[in-house]
């Protein structure tokens, strides 16, 4: 593979990996890698959410529970990047919009290593077949985990898994800090790499989180006070003979405890900026319409 060839395929690795971490839940519904890897965003449409008292902290019990059966309807949609001029940076796109159910049909389960395991299985508009399993502990410091958060979407490309050797497995990441004040900042998952072999590099991913102020989200008819959490994802491939690339993108989430349940997550729109390349990659936006 010559210099020029083998830059190529390392920008294109990399914006395969990077956007494929962030964009688990939407992507995981696609059948093609090409629109995969400019996926992330979504919009307000019954619902609305605003930011609470600036310089309010939370300290108290979240109360925080998964209730099984608890099913909620979601609203993705993909949010596009800037123009030229930096514009839209977060521009939803209506007419983008899928829609998917969600239900916790476990709870109170012993999982890799942990207990008190939530299992939340996700369906499209048919109910069958899932498109998706995936796993969260809250803890009793309220700490709340979900398993391999953002990497498995990896194993679900056969040229990745080949070209590393093994599927990546990165185990429990935490999500939030349920009982933090507002300013706590986390590690969310310590930093990894993933070797490429047949390119002779590594990706090195690593994810830190900040707890934010409380958010008041509406659906439908209730109120729901929020926690907010905000993750800066950063994946890079070090200095090598062909340059050194480096991408970051921010995930906001928000958690009710009042529903146990996700009602927004918001993967806003990334960047790749490198000696080889610089772009942007649109994100997504996740929201609750109704629940039981």
């Amino acid at each position: 593979m010559n210099g020029a060839s083998r830059s190529e395929a390392v920008t294109i690795l990399l914006e395969n990996v990077f956007i494929l971490i962030l964009n688990y839940d939407l992507m995981k519904n696609l059948s093609l890698l090409v629109t995969a890897l400019w996926i992330a965003g979504s919009l307000f449409t019954s619902c609305k959410y605003s930011p609470s008292t600036p310089g309010e902290t939370h300290t108290t019990d979240s109360g925080f529970v998964f209730k099984k059966q608890f099913t909620a309807n979601y609203d993705f949609y993909i949010v596009d990047t800037a123009d030229n001029s930096g514009n839209n940076g977060d521009k939803i796109i209506s007419t983008s919009r899928v829609s998917h159910a969600e239900i916790v049909v476990d709870t109170g389960l012993t999982y890799i290593g942990k207990s008190h395991v939530a299992r939340v299985v996700t369906f499209d508009a048919t109910l069958t077949p899932p498109n998706d399993t995936n796993y969260f502990c809250l803890e009793t410091n309220g700490d709340l985990y979900r398993y391999n958060f953002g990497f498995n979407i990896l194993n679900q490309f056969p040229f990745l898994v080949a070209a590393i050797g093994q599927k990546i497995d990165e185990g429990w990441v935490l999500v939030a800090k349920m009982n933090a004040a507002s300013g706590t900042t986390f590690t969310a998952k310590s930093e990894d790499s993933i070797a490429i072999s047949f390119l002779n590099v590594k990706v090195h991913l690593s994810s830190t989180g900040t707890m934010l102020n409380d958010t008041t989200i509406y659906i439908g008819s209730d109120t729901l006070l929020c926690r907010h959490a905000r993750h800066h994802v950063i994946t890079t491939v070090p200095k090598t003979d062909i340059g050194e690339e480096h991408a970051d993108g921010y995930v906001d989430t928000y958690i009710s405890p009042k529903l146990g349940a996700f009602p927004i997550d918001f993967y806003h729109a990334t960047k790749l900026d490198g000696t080889i390349t610089k772009s942007q990659a649109q994100g997504k936006f996740k929201i609750m319409t109704t629940h039981n």
